[in-house]
């Protein structure tokens, strides 16, 4: 296993790397792809060193005292009081890996950037935002309060925040899962046939557009939230809960579109022909 503890800026290009986990707490991450060997970068260092091993073709960023993981389970405040300087660590890392590398971030406070990846992509953090583009394959984004802004993102994508705000805009999903307490949920995106679009929310808005040609079942729920829809659908009102129901389109293979609130307002909005993707604004 090569080994290395970073206290200033250091570059190294690395051979065989078939899987990359990051875990710091502040500062920044990028992730890019490239053709040639897999260049890191560590630098503007603060606080602890920072670890980087490279074992079995996994390249590890991380501390000394979070090698074996779990940092998301020790976001809270109380937990993470327990670790030595954790709220001044900070560290800017950049890495270069092949576009089909599996990669897996962890953050506290560090915004991540993740971009032209294909293989399967797994980011968390407590309060950093997420930034995608031209992401493709299976991408999960957990977050506590950190946005994920997001633009050509194709195949799966899930995210899971408490007051977090998800952004996307263009792309083409085949499954997309979203939860978030009081975060927006705002989408701009093409449906694969047979794709499934499910959308949660307690209080948070939810927006979604989609081309005007698409064909979906859909029903839109919520207890006291409003509901629109640019579509032709049934609408039903009952106590404490509003319905919008029906099909969309006429394709083969129809797409499946469901999204619940508690409070939050929920739209359903058409993109029309050559129009250019952008983030909702929750206008039908």
């Amino acid at each position: 296993m090569a080994r290395w503890t970073i206290d200033q800026s250091t570059t190294r290009t690395l051979d065989g790397i078939v899987a990359l986990r990051i875990r710091i707490v502040g500062g920044h991450v990028n992730v890019l792809p490239t053709d040639d060997p897999v260049t890191f970068e560590v630098s503007d260092i603060a606080g602890e060193p920072v670890l980087v091993t490279h074992e079995a073709g996994i390249l590890t960023v991380t501390y000394e005292d979070l090698t074996r993981g779990g940092l998301m389970d020790r976001l809270r405040p109380a937990q993470l009081a327990g670790y030595r300087s954790v709220g001044r660590r900070a560290a800017t890392v950049s890495v270069r890996v092949p576009r089909d590398c599996p990669v897996e971030v962890t953050t506290v406070s560090a915004p991540v950037v993740v971009a032209g990846l294909s293989g399967r992509t797994q980011l968390r953090s407590a309060s950093g935002d997420i930034t995608l583009d031209d992401v493709n394959g299976t991408v999960e984004v957990n977050t506590v309060s950190g946005n994920l802004a997001a633009r050509g993102v194709s195949g799966s994508l899930r995210f899971g925040s408490v007051s977090g705000q998800l952004a996307v805009a263009g792309g083409r999903l085949a499954d997309v899962a979203a939860k978030t307490a009081s975060g927006q949920l705002l989408a701009d995106v093409d449906l694969a046939p047979a794709a499934r679009v499910r959308f949660a929310s307690i209080s948070g808005d939810v927006a979604l557009r989609v081309p005007a040609e698409t064909s979906a079942s859909v029903e839109l729920r919520s207890a006291t939230g409003t509901l629109d829809s640019a579509f032709g659908l049934d609408r039903r009102d009952l106590r404490a809960r509003s319905n919008l129901t029906g099909k969309i389109g006429s394709g083969v293979d129809p797409a499946s579109i469901s999204t619940t609130t508690v409070s939050g307002a929920v739209s359903l909005l058409r993109r029309e022909p050559d129009a250019p993707a952008a983030i909702p604004k929750g206008d039908a």
